[in-house]
């Protein structure tokens, strides 16, 4: 095995390692009540602070226009549909 094969088996090695030293710290830490179990696998968050999404609020004029772009959309695509069919037979 040449020498960047053992160093790359290393690494995982130690990525292996170290995921599993986390996964006991967190048993540990629920077991002593500190924090709840993790919900799902994977690397823990950063602690960084959340900040809310604001709701996009769109005009009823907003809303029509899209509304009406849309319909004229699926209308161009049902008559391509329909063209591309007549073509077929």
């Amino acid at each position: 095995m040449s020498k960047s094969g053992i160093l790359d088996a290393l690494r995982s090695e130690e990525h292996s390692l170290k995921s599993q030293l986390v996964a006991v710290q967190r048993a540990i830490e629920a077991i002593e009540g500190n924090v709840p179990p993790a919900a799902g696998r994977g690397r823990k968050k950063a602690a960084a602070k959340t900040v809310g999404r604001r709701k996009r609020a769109m005009s009823e004029e907003q809303r029509k226009a899209v509304a009406e772009r849309m319909r004229n959309y699926w209308a161009a695509r049902r008559e391509a549909k329909a063209q591309e069919e007549t073509a077929q037979k």
